[in-house]
């Protein structure tokens, strides 16, 4: 209370005589704002960490330690697919199939980043990754009804060899 009176008093006196205090230094820094270059490469980080198996608190962890929010990397990402999407519309048959794979592996890991669901950013990138799976849909593999390759393999002496595959002898006792 008498620190009150007194920086008030203070105060009082320094307008009579008309001269102010120099301003306090602020604390907290200003931090710069990144540009898209610099979002990119942390969000591929984030990326790779993901497809590694990093959890939510790992996600939420290296955001922390890189002094990033999620909603503005969530931003940069909006940005990112509207370019990436606008592209693709001016020459969409241009694409090499280098570029395709490249664009599957991205939709691959935005939405195993999408399934984690922390957040708006991965919220975001969950929805580029479908978006881009729908323009550029995965090739579809068929096989024998879901079982894969069927080897047929026969019992010859003391191991096992594959049929037709020449290991057969007349000594083995299996019928040729």
């Amino acid at each position: 209370m008498l620190n009150k009176i007194w920086q008030f008093l203070k105060q009082l006196i320094q307008r009579l005589l008309g001269t102010t205090p120099p301003p306090k230094p602020q604390n907290t820094p200003i931090r710069p704002t990144l540009t898209d270059a610099e979002y990119e490469s942390k969000f591929m980080e984030i990326l790779e960490g993901v497809n590694a198996g990093w959890s939510r608190g790992d996600v939420a962890g290296f955001l922390i330690a890189k002094r990033l929010k999620d909603g503005e990397l969530a931003g940069w990402l909006r940005r990112f697919g509207t370019r990436l999407f606008e592209e693709e519309t001016h020459a969409p048959s241009t694409a090499s199939a280098d570029a395709v794979a490249s664009l599957q592996e991205l939709a691959y890991r935005l939405g195993l980043f999408g399934r984690m669901g922390s957040g708006e950013l991965s919220q975001v990138a969950g929805d580029i990754g479908r978006e881009i799976l729908t323009r550029f849909p995965l090739p579809v593999v068929e096989d024998d009804v879901g079982y894969g390759n069927v080897i047929e393999a026969v019992f010859v002496g003391n191991g096992l060899g594959f049929s037709g595959d020449g290991n057969r002898s007349g000594a083995s006792g299996v019928p040729g």
